[in-house]
Parts: structure tokens; sequence; C-alpha cells
């Protein structure tokens, strides 16, 4: 018997919107996109039209009481995250949630309780640790390949900046909720460690309007973790192609997942830049969603919860306070 295809709803039909409906409608047999939300119906419109969904709406509120629609997809801007998050439960929707969680610790612990109160499900988009080579990576780890770890290195070059308008820490978090939360996960996940202070510097030269908004376009961060290992990650806005790169050092070697790309492919100055030209992490987002989708059909727990995504909204709180404050800053004070 082929079980029930998994009616999944969206909310918010903008690029990460973008991203996840195409993963669902062409890639991700266990679910099925029964409909869209957004304030801008003619872009969800436009979306829906291309992936044949029928029902369009203006209200997320609307979309969570649909009777099709078994769990929600949350891409909105992030300072909405608890908004949706907090319909859908009570509405008794699960829920998938693209990261952040949300933008500060008490809305973070609300949408936890929240899922937890409904009793559903609650999933935070870190497409990473879905990705092929990220998982082999942490199947060496776990193997002992290389012996205990002892330094996290990771780097994430965009080849731009988002809109200003997004970019805007009110909005998006700014570089560190926004975009290094996805590496401040995966400290977490490949070290099997927490990581308990860090010490960051950011500028905005490449961009210097980003200052307007009170972003930077690039910042390195030093990371020191609970039981004595060390890290570094590097995060730019302003590389000539998508550049991610992750290296675990141990006691006897070394792992280095990822490579630098050949070429470029996608430059602000060649017509591409923010939100353009190929995604890396194709692969990682077509499997974080139909392994949200088999959780929900077996009755199982997901594989990224809630309290994963607080925790690495914690590194990326204290990492944007020591960036702004010129000092190291205790995990736990964020």
């Amino acid at each position: 018997m082929v079980a029930a295809k998994i009616g999944l709803g969206l909310v918010g039909a903008g690029r990460m919107g973008a991203i996840l409906a195409r993963a669902i409608a062409r890639q991700a047999p266990e679910a099925r996109l029964v409909a869209i939300a957004d304030l801008d119906v003619a872009r969800a419109r436009q979306l829906a039209d291309e992936l044949s969904v029928d029902a369009v709406l203006s209200s997320s509120a609307d979309l969570v009481q649909r009777s099709d629609v078994t769990a929600v997809v949350v891409a909105v801007s992030s300072s909405y995250h608890l908004d949706v998050i907090e319909l859908a439960a009570s509405a008794g929707r699960d829920i998938f949630c693209e990261k952040p969680l949300a933008l500060t610790v008490a809305d973070s612990e609300a949408a936890i309780v929240a899922a937890s109160a409904a009793g559903v499900r609650l999933q935070v988009g870190f497409m990473r640790r879905f990705d092929p080579a990220y998982r082999r990576g942490l199947y060496r780890l776990a193997k002992g390949e290389i012996g205990r770890p002892i330094l996290f290195k990771s780097l994430q070059f965009d080849p731009g900046p988002p809109p200003l308008a997004l970019a805007d820490p009110a909005v998006s978090g700014g570089i560190h909720l926004d975009m290094g939360i996805h590496e401040y996960d995966l400290a977490r996940w490949l070290m099997d460690d927490e990581v308990v202070e860090v010490h960051a510097w950011g500028s905005a030269l490449a961009f210097p309007e980003l200052a307007s908004v009170g972003d930077v376009d690039s910042a390195v961060v030093n990371l020191r973790f609970a039981r004595g290992a060390t890290g570094s990650i590097e995060l730019a806005r302003s590389a000539t192609s998508e550049d991610v790169r992750t290296e675990i050092v141990g006691e006897h070697g070394t792992i280095a997942i990822g490579r630098r790309p050949a070429k470029p492919r996608s430059s602000p100055g060649a017509g591409g830049g923010w939100g353009e030209g190929a995604l890396r992490f194709d692969r990682a987002y077509v499997a974080e969603i139909r392994a949200f989708a088999r959780a929900l059909s077996d009755d199982t727990e997901v594989a990224v919860d809630g309290a994963d995504g607080l925790a690495a909204l914690r590194i990326a709180l204290a990492a944007n306070r020591s960036m702004r404050e010129g000092r190291p800053i205790a995990v736990g004070d964020a």
C-alpha cells in the first residue's frame, strides 16, 4: 500500500520559499505542495503557476486552517517566524521552519513551547546536515578516523549581499543569524560539543552601504568548545562565487568537506549575486524536506529540532554581541 503524501502549505514565496517549494513539488515524492500564502499574492501566484499548485492565499491564518494542509513550511522573513509558528501550532499543524528559528532567545523559546504544547513537530532548516558531503564527514568522525577532534575550521562566502531591506538585522538578524548560523550549527553537530565562548570581528568594506542598516559584509569568529577544542569561522558576502568549506582537525588527521569552486558560478558583476546562480546545496534542500515528510508519515521525531535551532541561535547572538562590543562573549551570556 502506498502511503498518502503529506500535504504541505508554504508561507512565504520569496527566495527561500521558492527554493523549498521547488524541492517539494519536483523532488519530494513523500509530500505534496497544496497551498502557498504570501502577502504579495502576485508573487505567490507566479510560484504556484510554475509548480501547478491550485491554492494561493494572502493570509497564513487561512492557510493553516485548510483541511488539506498537514504541515506548514515557514519561509517568511525571520522576524515573522514566531507569528507563523504559533498560528500553525494552534491549528495542530506540524512545522518546518527555515533558519533561524527566531531572532531572540525569548521568541525561540516561545516557538518551542508553542509546538510542544500543541503536540506538533518542529524542524529547523539547517540543510547542511542533510548534504551528502557533510554526512560523510560526520560518519568518518563518528568512526574515530582522525581521533579526537581538536580544531574546527569553516568558511561561507556568498557572491553578494542580500538587499538592504533584508540585510537589516531587525528583519534577518544580520550576518551572524542569517548566514553564520549554519556554521554555528555545524560546529555543534560535527564536533559533538557545545560552543561556550566566541570572539568576533566584522567590517563593511566591500559593501559599505550595509553599515547603513547596521550589518557587515564580512566577519571572522573564533570559538572555544566546552571540552577544550577551538575553532574559527569566516563569513563574507563579497566573493565571486558561493564557496562553502569545512575542515575538522583531529589528533590523527584532518577531514575536509567541500572544495574551492573551480570557476565563478555567479557574481554581482556578471549579472548574478545574492539569490542567483547554481545552489551548492540543492540536494540538501530536497533531503531535509523529504526527511521532514517521512517523520510525519512514520510518526517519528524530526532530525533537527527546536532545541538545535535555539542552541545555534545562542552562539550567533554571542558572536553578534562580541563583534559589536569588541570582546569575547560567553555564549551563556548572550
